[in-house]
Formats: C-alpha cells, structure tokens, sequence
C-alpha cells in the first residue's frame, strides 16, 4: 500500500482531488471517452446481430479507431482518477470487477477487429456466421457490465 499511498500524495493527484477543475475535468473526459468505446461497440455489436441491415459491415469497420481512441482517453482519465484515490479503489470490488469487464472488452474489441479484417467483406455478402454474433454478445455484455459495474463504484 505504501506505493499507492504514495500515488495520492503527487502533485498531480492532490490537483485533481483538491482543486475545483481536475475532478471534473478527468471525469468528463472519462464520459467522452466512454461514449466512445460503448457508442462504437454497440453500434458494430448491434450490426452484427443483424439489426441495421443496409449499412455494410466494412463501413462500420472504420469506427474501431474510434472505439481505440476512446479506449485511450480513458486509460488516461482513468488512471488520473485511480491515483487521486488508489488505496480506495485497489479494495473496491465494483472496480476490480469493472476493471475485468474493461479487459474482457478489449479483448474482444481486438479479436472482433482481427476477425472483421479477415471477414467483413463475406459477412456483407453471406451473412455473419455464429462466431461473429458470439464476440457481438460478448462485446455487448462485458460493456454493458464494465459500465454498470462503475456507477456502483461510487455507491457500494
């Protein structure tokens, strides 16, 4: 604990806890990044299921580095905010649990991109095989879970 303890004694967590403009700046930050991730993800999730049907797979492709971007925001913003509290969040288990959905999540996301570079021109054409709608059911549940799983931080 001491190197946590340490992590909420910096500047710049003490910055983010103590002033009027680092709490919320990083946790809007988190909601931008996490409309991101979760608008990019259920969108693609959503097509893959078969809803959407007019807008090709390949076009829904490209928002991944979308999703990345938002993934990369609040890897950031999120980070911000473990250290201003680390001791807290490290016996937290809605975060512990969060933070397992998050990585189940990207794993998800890079297995569906790896997948869709592959496949997405015959899924257009042939329809999205089984394997597809798992990682679409995945991507959606462990989203879903990490999202719901952080609200409660602040409440259990």
């Amino acid at each position: 604990m001491g190197f946590l303890s340490w992590l909420e004694q910096t500047a710049y967590s003490e910055w983010i806890v103590s002033g009027l403009t680092g709490w919320p700046l990083m946790l809007s930050m988190h909601a931008v990044g996490l409309s991101l991730i979760v608008g990019t993800a259920f969108a693609l999730n959503l097509r893959l299921l078969g809803f959407f049907k007019p807008i090709p797979i390949t076009s829904l492709h490209g928002l991944l580095g979308i999703g990345w971007v938002g993934i990369a925001i609040n890897v950031f913003s999120g980070l911000s905010l473990f250290m201003a509290q680390a001791t807290f969040y490290v016996t937290s288990l809605p975060f512990l649990v969060k933070i397992t959905f998050i990585i189940l999540g990207i794993v998800v996301l890079h297995l569906t991109q790896k997948t869709l570079k592959a496949s997405a021109g015959d899924w257009d054409s042939g329809g999205v095989p089984s394997q597809g709608k798992l990682l679409a059911i995945a991507s959606l549940s462990f989203w879903t879970l990490a999202t719901l799983t952080g609200r409660l931080i602040a409440y259990l």
